[in-house]
């Protein structure tokens, strides 16, 4: 295995993700930013919504429609994501947890891995 610095990993989890969502729900990401710990990969992505979604999400019907539609379309990508954090970093993931704030259109996704990054990283 060709083993990586984790400031290299995580720069290429951040830039794979921003492409990935970029191409599968077309709206590329104002920030996105990775970080390894341990067995963990924590990605935030800021500004995930565009304006007339903002706009729909200042309802409370609004809000809920938003939430479950990003909930349900990142259901439908979770294989996909688990193919790309496992070329990436040479580990399976074990589960996924995902959660979008509205409020500050940033989305947070936890990846739990099945084994310790931060032990086969150099540097």
């Amino acid at each position: 295995m060709n083993i990586k610095s984790k400031q290299i990993m995580e720069s290429m989890v951040s830039a794979s993700m921003s492409r990935f969502f970029n191409e599968q729900m077309g709206k590329l990401l104002g920030e996105e930013t990775t970080q390894i710990l341990n067995d963990t990969i924590i990605v935030r992505s800021k500004d995930i919504l565009p304006p007339a979604e903002i706009q729909l999400a200042r309802t409370e019907e609004g809000a809920a429609l938003m939430k479950e539609i990003k909930l349900r379309l990142m259901e439908g990508i979770i294989p996909y994501v688990k193919v790309m954090i496992k070329t990436l970093t040479n580990a399976e993931v074990i589960d996924i947890y995902s959660h979008i704030s509205l409020a500050t259109c940033q989305r947070i996704e936890v990846f739990t891995l099945n084994k310790d990054l931060e032990k086969t990283c150099k540097g």
